[in-house]
């Protein structure tokens, strides 16, 4: 993942862009990903999901805001039942 300015928003892509509607002869998309040159620490991208009315979401973290996620107790609360 490149470096980037943090507090930095960047938007690409289209909600007018049927990603699964589209066929290349491989079948019926199962998942949409950005490539390689497209991801740096804190990036997150949604895409219409495949069924109406859901989105698939991708999230693009470092190892070290990883270990800074697991380590925060308050966030990791959050998700403990």
């Amino acid at each position: 993942m490149g470096s980037m300015t943090t507090n930095a928003l960047v938007t690409s892509s289209s909600p007018w862009f049927n990603i699964y509607g589209n066929g290349f002869g491989w079948g019926n998309p199962v998942a949409v990903r950005n490539g390689c040159g497209n991801k740096h620490d804190g990036k997150i991208t949604v895409f219409w999901g495949l069924e109406k009315g859901s989105i698939d979401i991708e999230a693009c973290l470092s190892p070290k805001t990883l270990e800074a996620m697991a380590n925060d107790e308050e966030f990791v609360d959050v998700f403990i039942i």
